[in-house]
């Protein structure tokens, strides 16, 4: 009786197990086979890939691989097969001279609490560089100088009206970033200790951090059913009913004929009623596109600012080579103002340098090829 046969008597599903160990051999060979033509990167485990390597700061992880594989080289991430680009010019090639190639995005979960709309993380098509163009064009418009220099006005009465008194700097300046985001949408402010306001703002910090703790379903989807996949999908929705209640209120409001901001602008458009717009101007987007302005917009500055005050407290010296230049350029009779950058290098310098120290978003967000490209000689397939 030879080994086979016994072990068929002993185990009756033993032919079954061993045509799925086939099939997923073959399935290996066959991916094996499709990612041939990728870039050369580091070797991973099977089903987590190089998960395990990245520890805490695995953007540094991945300089590290550069120097030893170049600019371009790819990784496994779970069971996604990626390509990484580090350096400057293989950057610029990508995104610049072969954008319309590589600017879709992957179906990931974390993509799916927008429900695949808005701009940011939808895929690229009509609808959604209607929608960033839109976007784009409006913001260009827009005042924002002057609607950053009344919120500014109204953060330093609240911190004088705190008469030297502690106060959380994070929470302020969070609701400070998030009324200059309000501000360019809904054309108005709340007060920092305003209920509702404080509700929004915690419901965004909510749905970044636990979506963050969720990300590892992005790389290994048969995951998604645990909790934090689900407190991530709840977080999302509790703040898009936020949003929801911001744009119910503000359409009481709505006048045809006038523009508070970002939102009426949009409304303006999707009221013309003709079918150009309305696949790609309705509630779900606005309320998706929102959502993509106040998470994207406030939590990267609240949080670059809220470093940048810590690095000036713990270099005094700094401060006062910042105060000596805008008392020389500026004076202390008016404020500071984006005419005045080029004339302040000290001021600027600093600013880049809290930005270089501090990591806001070291991996960005990822792109995805809509057909075959070619880059520096790889080929990296479609999707």
């Amino acid at each position: 009786m030879t080994l086979l046969q016994i072990a068929v008597a002993a185990f009756p599903d033993t032919p079954v197990l061993l045509c799925a160990v086939v099939v997923i051999f073959l399935l290996i060979l066959w991916k094996q086979r499709k990612t041939n033509g990728l870039p050369p990167g580091p070797w991973g485990f099977p089903v987590v890939g190089v998960l395990p390597f990245l520890g805490t700061d695995p953007h540094l992880v991945m300089v590290g691989w550069a120097k030893k594989y170049g600019d371009i080289f790819s990784v496994r991430l779970g069971t996604k097969t990626t390509v990484v680009l580090t350096g400057y010019e293989a950057i610029r090639d990508v995104f610049q001279r072969k954008g319309a190639l590589t600017s879709g995005r992957p179906r990931i979960p974390t993509f799916d609490f927008l429900h695949g709309k808005g701009f940011l993380c939808t895929d690229y098509c009509a609808r959604q560089r209607t929608q960033r163009d839109f976007t784009l064009k409006y913001l260009a418009k827009a005042d924002t100088e002057k609607q950053t220099e009344d919120e500014t006005d109204a953060l330093l009465q609240y911190i004088r009206n705190k008469n030297g008194e502690p106060f959380d700097f994070n929470s302020t300046i969070s609701a400070t970033v998030s009324n200059i985001i309000g501000s360019i949408l809904f054309g108005g402010r709340q007060e920092y200790d305003d209920p509702d306001f404080k509700h929004l703002v915690d419901s965004y910090h909510a749905a970044s951090r636990l979506s963050a703790q969720a990300s590892f379903q992005n790389f290994l989807p048969f995951l998604s059913f645990l909790p934090q996949c689900k407190n991530g999908n709840e977080a999302w929705n509790v703040f898009a009913s936020q949003v929801k209640c911001l744009l119910d209120q503000h359409r009481l409001g709505y006048d045809p004929g006038a523009t508070r901001g970002l939102v009426d602008a949009f409304l303006h458009q999707s009221n013309q009623g003709d079918s150009d717009n309305s696949f790609a101007f309705n509630d779900e987007d606005l309320i998706a596109n929102c959502q993509t302005l106040y998470l994207g917009g406030s939590e990267t500055t609240s949080t670059t600012l809220t470093w940048g005050m810590l690095y000036l407290l713990s270099n005094p010296d700094v401060c006062e080579k910042i105060h000596a230049e805008l008392e020389e350029v500026v004076g202390n009779t008016r404020r500071p103002s984006l005419a005045d950058r080029p004339h302040l290098p000290y001021v600027n310098a600093t600013l880049m340098e809290i930005q270089r120290c501090n990591y806001i978003g070291p991996l960005s967000l990822p792109h995805k090829a809509i057909r075959d490209t070619t880059i520096n000689g790889y080929v990296i397939p479609e999707g």
